[in-house]
């Protein structure tokens, strides 16, 4: 980057019309690749001859079509995502080991629970109240409340939107595995 300012030409350029499209503005990024493939490659024939500066050279250009994959910008617009009925963000795997982690805090810690993963339950509830129920949770609290019975487990003091979070929330253990387990699947059942 440099320290130089821009010009006003180039930080408000006109509509429709890039003064840096394509590979243009990569400049300083392409010759700073070509170099170290140089280096490099210098460097494999200096340690083991033409053989291992071929080596190189193919690894390099390996690396170089992949990131440029990641690079390219596809024709076409990729499909629409089906919507998803998870918790949350579970397509991926860092998803659904987030979604794990915020499971496990949440029966340890009361903190975890209030701030983390109630508030995730409490979307999907307000979620499922509307569209399966026609129900506003924020509006009507008790229509809501009547369609969370049918647990053994007081669940809706668990979720209730109006609860607030009690201030000693970090010293207090989480919400019972078996409570959680009983919300989760009045939830989907909902």
């Amino acid at each position: 980057m440099s320290n130089s300012p821009q010009r006003p030409a180039e930080r408000n350029p006109p509509r429709g019309r890039d003064p840096l499209s394509g590979w243009a503005g990569a400049t300083r990024e392409l010759t700073v690749a070509g170099l170290l493939v140089v280096v490099l490659t210098a460097a494999g024939w200096a340690l083991d001859g033409p053989a291992a500066a071929v080596f190189v050279l193919l690894i390099c250009i390996a690396v170089s079509l992949v990131a440029l994959r990641a690079l390219i910008e596809p024709d076409q617009e990729p499909p629409a995502p089906e919507a998803s009925r998870e918790l949350g963000p579970g397509q991926s795997f860092i998803g659904v080991w987030r979604t794990r982690s915020d499971l496990v805090d949440a029966t340890k810690s009361l903190s975890a629970w209030e701030y983390r993963l109630r508030p995730r339950l409490t979307n999907l509830l307000a979620a499922r109240l509307s569209e399966r129920h026609g129900v506003s949770l924020a509006d009507d609290p008790q229509a809501a409340r009547d369609l969370l019975r049918g647990t053994r487990h007081d669940v809706w003091r668990w979720i209730d939107p109006s609860r607030p979070a009690p201030p000693d929330a970090e010293s207090q253990p989480g919400i019972p595995p078996s409570v959680l387990a009983a919300l989760i699947d009045r939830l989907e059942k909902l």
